[in-house]
């Protein structure tokens, strides 16, 4: 009886957080507030202005366009018991976004220190220099090299 009232205590709390107040943040790090709906509706509109970072760029984005098409008719998604809300966080429109603790964000990180990372091949690309086979310039070339095999082998088909 008690594990099933910790487990719905601790699904009530993920349910319903809320971003953190705007002051306890460090430096940097952009202030979110839960997006309202108008009264009554699930219609989305823009953030409040006063949460734009850039008010004459949001009000050139929405120039001669209707309420309607102004911000995307979204909802959030929920899965596994893990809900994203909507939030302004400086930008025009509210997006889906929800805490660390809710929703753990892998930030490749987790690869430090870890030991059965496999090491570039000798023979990859010297631009992948001292990085492991994840490494984001090894993969660019190998994806330009793909590219360009696709571009010859298309030549070829269009030439018969």
């Amino acid at each position: 009886m008690m594990r099933a009232l910790a487990v719905s205590a601790l699904v009530a709390t993920v349910a319903a957080w809320e971003p953190e107040a705007c002051s306890e943040l460090p430096d940097g790090v952009p202030c979110r507030k839960l997006y309202e709906h108008p009264q009554g509706s699930q219609f989305v509109t823009p953030c409040p202005v006063d949460s734009h970072t850039s008010p004459e760029g949001c009000a050139a984005q929405f120039a001669g366009k209707s309420e309607e098409q102004k911000c995307s008719q979204i909802t959030c998604p929920k899965a596994l018991g893990k809900t994203m809300k909507l939030v302004c966080s400086g930008q025009c429109c509210p997006v889906c976004w929800a805490p660390d603790h809710v929703i753990g964000m892998d930030r490749h990180t987790a690869l430090s220190g870890y030991d059965a990372v496999v090491p570039a091949a000798p023979q990859a690309p010297t631009t992948c220099g001292g990085g492991s086979a994840s490494s984001s310039s090894a993969l660019t070339d190998s994806l330009k090299a793909m590219y360009l095999v696709r571009a010859a082998i298309l030549a070829l088909l269009a030439e018969r």
